[in-house]
């Protein structure tokens, strides 16, 4: 395992693992992380990183800048500066190594795959983990009362099971902006593998089904009593994930 530093378009320093396979890979897998998670996904990524290496893949996983060891500020975090951030590792994979490359995103990574990855023709195929393209109304569940004075122009605190943090009224009115059925029909016939909980208390299962019904090439696996972070079910996502890619891309 290497850790870099990759400089996003603002000029920060995101911070990264790279894990290589023992020869040259034959696939690029980019992970993204969710709302308030980190680039280790709770220390769940080495093991991972194991098995996709063992198979001829590298990995790439960052954390987004103002999250875990990148630079910037948490509340600044817009679903447009992580778009950026992406874009500037998307720019190092390609640079660094000459192998397709596919996104996989965790929840509000996943949104973001879909508005940077979706126009980028390197992208060969698409991994969504409890993704949401719903923003608006995911938001507005998952925060009800501070959703809407963000979008009223203040500035919120908020505190989770990782502690306190505020956010500002960029991120409402950021989310707005995105047209998510315009990243759906960009991605055309590229494969797209959606794993979503059944029981996902936080982003619901309705996101998946629709995105399936609006992509021309996407699988869908519902899990049964997962929940939104599969915690119990982690495994079962993870050899979903590693099924899908040995069929398509790691023959």
């Amino acid at each position: 395992m290497e850790r870099i530093k990759i400089i996003n378009g603002r000029g920060e320093k995101l911070a990264a693992l790279v894990f290589q396979p023992a020869d040259e890979p034959c696939l690029v897998v980019i992970i993204c992380h969710g709302f308030r998670g980190g680039k280790e996904n709770g220390g769940r990524i080495f093991k991972f990183a194991k098995r996709l290496n063992q198979r001829g893949a590298a990995v790439i996983a960052f954390d987004f800048g103002g999250s875990g060891e990148s630079e910037g500020l948490f509340f600044d975090m817009t679903l447009s500066s992580q778009a950026d951030d992406l874009r500037a590792v998307i720019d190092y994979a390609g640079q660094r190594f000459a192998a397709p490359m596919v996104l996989l995103g965790r929840s509000f990574g996943g949104s973001t795959v879909l508005v940077e990855g979706a126009g980028d023709e390197r992208i060969a195929g698409f991994i969504l983990w409890s993704t949401p393209v719903f923003m608006e109304e995911t938001f507005a569940a998952m925060l009800p009362d501070e959703y809407n004075r963000m979008k009223s122009g203040q500035v919120v605190a908020i505190r989770d099971d990782f502690g306190s943090y505020q956010l500002g009224p960029g991120l409402a009115a950021d989310l707005a902006r995105h047209n998510m059925n315009h990243y759906l029909q960009a991605i055309g016939k590229r494969p797209v593998l959606l794993v979503h909980a059944e029981d996902d208390e936080l982003v619901s299962a309705e996101n998946a089904r629709y995105m399936q019904k609006q992509l021309t090439n996407a699988s869908l696996n519902l899990v049964e009593e997962a929940g939104h972070r599969f915690l119990d079910k982690t495994a079962v996502r993870e050899d979903m994930t590693l099924a899908w890619l040995e069929e398509l891309f790691l023959q």
